[in-house]
C-alpha cells in the first residue's frame, strides 16, 4: 500500500478520530490489505454489495451502511450491518424495532435543500424521542454537505452540527468529513470520518 496513505490513515487515528473506510471503491483485495492493516470499519452505500462482502469477509467487520434506506431493503441491511449511519426514515422506526441488534446514526440535513437525505432541524428532537422510545440504539449523527458548496459553508454546517451534538451529551459519534472535507470537519469535531477516493490520489 502507498506510503503516502498509510501516513494519512495514522495521522487521522492519532488526532483521536476514527475512520469507517468507504469500500465502494475497492476490489476485494484492496479491502483486505486495508483489513490487514487493522481496520475493521468498513461501509457501503449499495445493499448488494454490503450482503455479498459482509457474507465473504471475516466476521470481525463493522459493516455500516451508508446508503438511502429503502423499506423493502430494511430486513438485509440490518441482518448484515452494524450501523446504519444514513437513518433518516423516521416512518420505518416501528418496523426497524424488529431488529434489536443494529444501531442508528441520525442523518441530519443542514442546507436549505429539501432535496437532499436527513432529518430536518425542526424534526430531530421528535425523531430521537421517537427511537428511544421504540428502543432503537442510536449513538449520535451524521451529516453529509454537499461538496459543491464553499469550505466556508461547510465549515458553518460543520460546526453546527458539532453544537447540536454537545447538547446531546449521551450521544458518543459525531459522522462527518468525507475525502472532499475530512479535515474541515476534523476541525469542527468531527468523532469520525467516512473515507474512500481520497486514499487512492
Amino acid at each position: 500500500m502507498d506510503l503516502k496513505t498509510i501516513k494519512l490513515l495514522n495521522k487521522i487515528n492519532d488526532s483521536g478520530v476514527d475512520i469507517c473506510l468507504i469500500s465502494k471503491y475497492w476490489d476485494d483485495e484492496k479491502l483486505m490489505e486495508f483489513y490487514n492493516l487493522g481496520y475493521r470499519k468498513f461501509g457501503e452505500n449499495r445493499v448488494d454489495a454490503l450482503v455479498k462482502r459482509a457474507q465473504q469477509f471475516p466476521n470481525d467487520i463493522e459493516w455500516h451502511f451508508v446508503g438511502n434506506i429503502r423499506s423493502k431493503d430494511l430486513g438485509k441491511i440490518c441482518e448484515y450491518a452494524t450501523l446504519i449511519q444514513s437513518f433518516d426514515r423516521p416512518d420505518l422506526i416501528e418496523k426497524l424495532s424488529k431488529y434489536k441488534d443494529i444501531e442508528v446514526l441520525i442523518q441530519i440535513n443542514l442546507v436549505d435543500d429539501k432535496n437532499r437525505n436527513g432529518i430536518e432541524l425542526n424534526d430531530l428532537e421528535m425523531v430521537i424521542e421517537k427511537l428511544k422510545s421504540f428502543e432503537i440504539t442510536c449513538n449520535g449523527f451524521m451529516t453529509h454537505p454537499p461538496i459543491e458548496i464553499s469550505n466556508e459553508r461547510k465549515l458553518e454546517v460543520f460546526n453546527k452540527m458539532n453544537e447540536i451534538f454537545s447538547n446531546h451529551p449521551n450521544f458518543s459519534i459525531l459522522s462527518m468529513g468525507t475525502s472532499n472535507d475530512y479535515h474541515l470537519a476534523n476541525k469542527c469535531g468531527a468523532t469520525l470520518n467516512r473515507l474512500g477516493r481520497i486514499l487512492f490520489e
